[in-house]
Order: C-alpha cells, then structure tokens, then sequence
C-alpha cells in the first residue's frame, strides 16, 4: 500500500505520526502526479489554495505493476467503501 498526498511531507508528519501510519505517503505538491493519473479535482485553479487535490479514490495493482482496479468518488464527503475496494480487489487479483 501507499498513499498519494498533495500535502508536503513537513505538513503530512504530525497525521502520520498520530494515526502511526507505517506505509509510504507520498507528496504530490503541484498535482502533476494527480493529473497524469487523470484524478486531479478540476474544480480547483491553478493558484487556488486546494489546487492539487485529486479525487480520493483507490487503485488496485496488480504484481506485475498494471492497473487493474479504478475505485473514486467525485468529493470528500463521500469515500471509497474499504470493505467493497477489498473484496472487488480479492476478485480482481484472483485471491479469493
């Protein structure tokens, strides 16, 4: 696992620290890594203070590194249901 933030690693520290996350975060402060995946939320300008935002959501990978498994949602009011990503996960890597 790893997750993709467009805050700064200084910014990220004291949530990784208090939710003693042990998996990779990594920054993505000008959204270029959110727009080459095509998950920047557009909503924001360039300029704007929450420009880089992408939209939350998981990818599923598979073990020779291909996407196999897309799950966003549009905003941060709703989020992408752990459970169902797993179990559509198990299936889409074959590890029922």
């Amino acid at each position: 696992m790893v997750a993709i933030s467009y805050d700064s690693p200084e910014m990220q520290q004291p949530f990784i620290d208090v939710a003693s996350i042990t998996y990779p975060i990594l920054s993505d402060i000008n959204g270029s890594t959110a727009i080459l995946l095509g998950i920047l939320n557009e909503q924001y300008a360039p300029g704007d203070d929450a420009y880089g935002i992408p939209h939350p959501g998981i990818f599923v990978v598979d073990p020779e590194g291909e996407v196999v498994g897309k799950f966003f949602v549009e905003g941060y009011d709703t989020r992408v249901d752990g459970a169902s990503v797993l179990a559509s996960a198990k299936q889409l890597l074959g590890a029922e």
